[in-house]
């Protein structure tokens, strides 16, 4: 069977007689009935038995709070002013909703609302949470989201697995998006010039995007919001940044998240395809080989493996054009001290931010948990795969001088990538 229809079908639920259910709540994995294991549904433990306690605090304290707990650097913060979100009501232009990352979670947060985590569970993958700050002597009420958020999700936005996306619109002056207008998601592959509608953007780039803008009731019926050049180092000048823990929506930080959730949901999708995958293989071929490469299951991961890979490698990021963009030195400096290093001090998280964002253009997320936890046979394939492209001396887009230099990092920095397993 060709893999990739096989794959197609795995998404679409395959023979099973549940066909109207997403793949990921059909055995083995059935995402939304099975307990999680991750760093919130730890921290909800701890609320309840009292073990961690955040007395009645304001909302914004709260959430510092929790980025703290969650180790995500306040500095990544970024701000979406489309009403895009779960909390919509709370949105508008003069009360953005910001949104912190770290490798394996996201946290965000509206001034007056709840606070909502996406966390990466080692056997689930990307688990969605909303969380109450604490009032009076209510504490903190910390409840696992499933049907609210998987509706927008858990699509082809997010490669059908549960999954995060960065989208552009075109907003009002009411922070709707005009839908008529058409969106965008945003990849490494967007042009800038598509990039950033219905966001704040601090920081400069060379050439000009969507962001800070919206379109006012005397233009809708000729809908056009043409891209400009802007360089804010701050955005005190159009929002009340004192609501928020950085004056900032870092133009280098979205560019790095715009990445990572793409990467992270290939990655998910890998791990739960793969799942599937293996499942129907031992349901129908009793006695075949589960390891052979003609096996449905080794197809799947193979498959999966080149499309990580190739999304590990930058190989379709554009360039941001110009001088490049600059961002705050805040976030480099808490972004890279999340990074893993060399004995020499290289890193994946060393920025260019000129022609292309990465240094050193293999992603960073390979030191992510989200990494660590796909099937063995998957992370397999993406060493044999990153190994064979960075063996080329020609035929894809990095230099030989930059292909040794990766594969000195990954050598020194990622377990089991040095030798062909």
């Amino acid at each position: 069977m060709n893999v990739r229809f096989f794959v197609s079908l795995l998404l679409l639920g395959g023979a099973s007689v549940e066909a109207g259910q997403d793949f990921f709540e059909l055995p083995p994995i059935k995402y939304s009935q099975t307990a999680s294991q991750d760093a919130v549904a730890k921290m909800a433990a701890e609320i309840e038995s009292g073990d961690w306690v955040v007395g009645n605090v304001d909302g914004k304290t709260f959430l510092k709070a929790v980025l703290n707990k969650l180790k995500v650097p306040e500095e990544s913060q970024v701000l979406v002013f489309s009403k895009t979100s779960l909390q919509n009501s709370l949105i508008n232009q003069r009360n953005p909703r910001s949104i912190y990352f770290s490798m394996d979670a996201y946290v965000g947060w509206v001034p007056g609302g709840k606070v909502e985590v996406i966390i990466e569970d080692e056997k689930l993958g990307p688990v969605f949470y909303t969380i109450d700050p604490p009032f009076g002597d209510r504490p903190a009420k910390v409840v696992r989201a499933t049907d609210s958020c998987l509706q927008c999700h858990a699509t082809s936005r997010t490669s059908g697995v549960p999954g995060m996306f960065i989208r552009s619109v075109v907003p009002d002056q009411n922070s709707h998006p005009i839908l008529s207008a058409g969106t965008s998601l945003v990849t490494d592959s967007t042009p800038l010039k598509e990039r950033w509608g219905g966001w704040y953007v601090s920081g400069t780039s060379g050439h000009p995007h969507l962001g800070n803008r919206w379109i006012p009731e005397s233009a809708l019926d000729g809908v056009e919001m043409k891209p400009e050049v802007s360089g804010h180092e701050d955005l005190s000048s159009l929002i009340d940044t004192g609501k928020y823990l950085q004056p900032t929506s870092d133009i280098v930080a979205l560019m790095v998240l715009e990445h990572q959730c793409r990467t992270h949901n290939l990655m998910t999708k890998a791990k739960m395809g793969y799942q599937r995958a293996l499942y129907f293989q031992k349901s129908y071929s009793e006695g075949e080989d589960l390891d052979s490469q003609e096996g449905m299951s080794w197809k799947t991961a193979d498959s999966s493996a080149k499309e990580i890979v190739d999304a590990f490698l930058f190989t379709d990021e554009v360039d941001p054009g110009g001088d490049g963009v600059e961002g705050s030195e805040k976030f480099a400096e808490a972004f890279k001290r999340g990074g893993v290093k060399t004995a020499k001090g290289k890193s994946l998280r060393d920025f260019r931010l000129y022609g292309r964002i990465f240094k050193n253009r293999c992603s960073y997320m390979i030191h992510s948990q989200a990494f660590k936890g796909l099937p063995e046979l998957v992370r397999e394939r993406v060493f044999h795969h990153l190994r064979e492209e960075l063996g080329k001396e020609a035929g894809n887009h990095l230099s030989s001088r930059e292909k040794k230099t990766l594969r000195a990092i990954l050598e020194e920095t990622v377990p089991g990538f040095k030798s062909e397993s």
